[in-house]
């Protein structure tokens, strides 16, 4: 009976996100997927950051959705190389290219609709603060505004 109750919530949750119209967010609710939300910032521990997202993937049977603020050849490369890994593992991996500006609010902006996202991670708090502006940098707040877990890898 509990997974029925699960479900018919998932419903009336989508329900509401499609009359609000939030069209995609209802989409995902009904398809059922649970997402870790991966933030790459070109920086260092990229590498780390994608691991410790597909480690946390498999245990909770999720896909990862890599929020991606850098462009070039390299970060090009490093994508295509954790699409590959992500696919070895049988995980998904979605790339959503973020527009230049404060990481923080791209972050906040992309889960404030959505509740398929199980955590965030991100490689630090400092790349939260990329490109944001002065008054913009505390981290005050962001807990509620992000629905979920902020799991910082360092």
């Amino acid at each position: 009976m509990g997974r029925l109750s699960k479900q018919y919530e998932d419903h009336m949750s989508a329900a509401s996100f499609a009359e609000a119209g939030a069209f995609d967010s209802a989409r995902e609710m009904l398809s059922g997927g649970k997402k870790i939300l991966l933030v790459l910032t070109g920086r260092g521990l990229d590498e780390k950051s994608f691991q410790y997202a597909v480690n946390m993937a498999q245990r909770m049977d999720a896909d990862i959705e890599a929020l991606v603020n850098v462009r070039g050849k390299g970060v090009d490369e490093m994508l295509d190389s954790f699409a590959e890994r992500a696919a070895e593992s049988n995980t998904g991996f979605k790339v959503v290219r973020k527009k230049k500006g404060c990481i923080k609010e791209a972050v906040i902006k992309h889960t404030r609709k959505r509740r398929d996202f199980l955590c965030v991670v991100i490689e630090s708090t400092d790349s939260l603060e990329i490109e944001c502006a002065e008054n913009d940098r505390k981290l005050d707040g962001v807990w509620g505004e992000l629905g979920c877990p902020l799991a910082v890898v360092s």
